[in-house]
């Protein structure tokens, strides 16, 4: 299992102590080309088993979707489309027992019905792997390594993971937990910054020693609601119905509350919750050992409890106020800014260098750049939901508040590299900071929701796979089509087939017991529309996580034809299992102009999106713009070089640190993961205990 997760995650392949194998290395190379991957140094294989070499390529295909058969419904897919209406003509006429479609050959499941026939899917399987392969591949790269090395990577992938100061990414929580358990790992809880990550740890030592190491009663509510297998979050409903406790757990708790300096506020953060666990919890039957902790709850219960906030809100001095509360004082910012002076504030800014410690980075840039932007924008929540906000109404100049919160920013930094000459890449002012990542979905890109790429491929392809588990299920691959002003131009979805020669779709399949894919290609070369917005959308049968197997993703292709594969994974720039429950999933923004996507990895409510959801177009300008409100990569590398006096170059030849994409870099940002992400350094690897 390690090794898997070694592969998975860090692109680590073992390299056992054994005899050199040369043709076997060949053997090996040859492979994983065809899977897109390559290994950096080839010169070090020794050799593998059979065993060995079946589970890393099973693996590696699992990465690049290539462990399922794609088969479109017209299957000489993108030539030989048929017209949109004569097409529908003839499924009409099969529907009344009058059958035109005679070339079974062009079809891989019933060109009537829609739905999947085991004998068209066999027969196209068999023409698929007959195909000619694109000449185009998105190269990753392997890493032989030892075993130890492999799990020094691993733990310090974990660890870096959970001492982060950003949430987790959900997905990787398995994964984590099986590195701590195997290596056997101790984590300092006092390093633990994350709420989420807390508690997620916390419950392991609540569960085997019945001890409460969180620090809030917040904190308490996250351990219960993930030993439940809830949101840990609480950004969703919980309920804690069903959460049993013995007498000492709950002597414990009542314990723990009694030494929470502001127990009535908490508790009041989470009212219901609250109430609810006390019911459970009994707090009456510890009158005397905790009659203060019992008061709070009786007036919590009675509505005498009133919050920090609101106490905010009302006083003649909100904030003189705030300033009890610094890290809630710049999240309040732009609420300021509407009745005091930017100066004032500003002034206020300052004063809390005596307390920089406290404030964290994530909330120092994200604030900063939600300050400086003053467009629309689009806020997405801890569920991964998202709504678009209004372009803010006319504030003050608040050029001094973000000198002040840069000036912070400085402080927070200064002493921390010891470099001279740095080269940022500019294409990092495009690259959002990952400091929200928690519900973005598992894949082979590590970015941030909102940044930019490059994307210079003639053919964008775009593809779904799904597998019903039980009932018979219809998903729909469709892209939406607007202009430069984000107006409503057209679709390409289950409706209409293409548009001309820029935009193909490979046909709807309404039913996936065989397993099912839908393709639709973008020839870049070609598209006259600016913004091109793919979705897929549950039409009807089981949800996304119910599913017995559902991919999605793209390719970038050079060669698209019926004389070449629809699917292959050696050109594969993106997949990733959709897995949420939402009905409605958009993986990406293509800004054609710019030649760009922007990459989204959003769930929606609304099953119709593309064709008739008459909000989607504000929403996607919103989408569009929303790295401008967000700290960027290149934002915080600048202000590293800044605080610590070091000089930014712009040849990155004279550069002694160099900053950017690619594993030619000094540091490779899209290689960072939880600490490092912030501080622009690797974790140090401590020693197994």
């Amino acid at each position: 299992m390690l090794n898997k997760i070694a592969l998975v995650r860090l692109y680590y392949l073992i390299n056992y102590p054994r005899e050199k194998d040369l043709y076997q290395a060949k053997v090996l190379s040859f492979e994983l080309g065809q899977l897109g991957f390559k290994v950096d140094n080839i010169e070090v294989y020794t050799s593998t088993t059979r065993e060995e070499f079946a589970s890393v390529v099973a693996t590696l295909q699992e990465m690049r979707g290539d462990d399922v058969k794609y088969v479109p419904l017209f299957t000489r897919f993108p030539d030989d489309l048929p017209n949109d209406g004569e097409y529908l003509l003839r499924r009409i006429l099969g529907f009344f027992g009058i059958n035109t479609f005679f070339d079974g050959t062009k079809f891989g499941a019933n060109p009537i019905s829609q739905m999947q026939q085991e004998e068209l899917w066999k027969r196209a399987t068999i023409a698929q792997a007959n195909r000619l392969n694109d000449n185009h591949t998105e190269w990753i790269k392997l890493k032989l390594v030892s075993e130890e090395e492999a799990k020094q990577g691993l733990e310090k992938w974990a660890l870096s993971l959970i001492y982060g100061l950003t949430p987790v990414k959900e997905a990787l929580w398995e994964d984590i937990f099986t590195v701590l358990s195997n290596l056997n790992l101790t984590i300092d809880i006092e390093k633990i910054s994350v709420k989420e990550t807390l508690a997620r740890v916390a419950a392991q030592q609540w569960q085997s020693l019945g001890k409460i190491v969180v620090k809030t009663p917040t904190d308490l509510l996250r351990m219960f609601a993930f030993i439940m297998g809830q949101d840990v979050s609480l950004a969703k409903p919980i309920d804690l119905k069903g959460l049993k406790l013995s007498k000492p757990q709950r002597r414990e708790i009542m314990t723990f509350l009694s030494r929470c300096p502001a127990l009535a506020e908490d508790l009041l953060r989470y009212e219901r919750l609250w109430i609810s666990l006390g019911r459970w919890l009994h707090p009456g039957d510890f009158v005397k050992q905790f009659p203060s902790v019992v008061k709070v709850f009786d007036d919590l219960r009675n509505g005498r409890i009133k919050s920090f906030e609101g106490l905010v809100i009302n006083s003649p001095n909100p904030l003189e106020k705030l300033l009890e509360r610094p890290s809630l004082l710049l999240r309040k910012l732009s609420w300021l800014l509407k009745n005091h002076p930017p100066e004032l504030i500003a002034e206020s800014l300052l004063g809390l260098k005596n307390k920089i410690d406290i404030l964290p980075l994530p909330l120092l840039v994200t604030v900063y750049a939600a300050i400086e932007y003053d467009g629309e924008r689009l806020a997405i929540n801890k569920k991964g939901k998202s709504h678009t906000i209004d372009k803010r109404k006319p504030l003050p100049d608040v050029t001094p508040v973000l000198v002040a919160l840069e000036s912070l920013i400085l402080t927070k930094l200064q002493g921390t590299k010891d470099w001279s000459k740095v080269w940022i890449d500019p294409q990092l002012d495009n690259l959002v900071l990952p400091l929200q990542v928690r519900k973005q979905s598992d894949g082979l890109l590590n970015l941030a929701r909102g940044s930019r790429i490059s994307c210079d491929s003639k053919v964008i392809r775009l593809f779904v796979y799904w597998q019903q588990n039980k009932e018979k299920t219809d998903l729909d691959l469709s892209v939406m089509r607007l202009d430069e002003n984000f107006q409503y131009v057209g679709q390409v979805s289950w409706s209409g087939y293409g548009s001309g020669e820029n935009i193909a779709h490979s046909g709807d399949i309404q039913s996936a017991p065989l397993g099912a894919a839908e393709f639709i290609d973008l020839r870049l070369t070609s598209l006259k529309d600016s913004y091109i917005v793919p979705s897929i959308i549950l039409f009807t049968g089981e949800k996304f996580s119910e599913l017995r197997a559902c991919y999605a993703g793209w390719m970038k292709r050079e060669a698209v034809g019926s004389d070449t594969v629809t699917f292959d994974a050696k050109t594969v720039a993106e997949k990733v299992n959709v897995n949420q429950d939402s009905p409605n999933w958009v993986p990406f923004i293509l800004d054609v102009k710019a030649k760009e996507i922007i990459y989204v990895d959003l769930y929606f409510k609304g099953r119709n999106t593309i064709e008739s959801f008459e909000h989607f177009p504000a929403m996607v300008e919103a989408l569009a713009s929303y790295w401008r409100a967000k700290p960027s990569f290149a934002n915080l590398a600048r202000w590293y070089v800044r605080a610590n006096n070091a000089i930014l170059v712009e040849d990155r030849f004279d550069a002694e640190t160099t900053i950017g994409m690619t594993d030619d870099c000094t540091i490779n940002v899209l290689t960072l993961v939880g600490q490092e992400v912030t501080s622009f350094s690797n974790i140090p690897v401590t020693k197994n205990q």
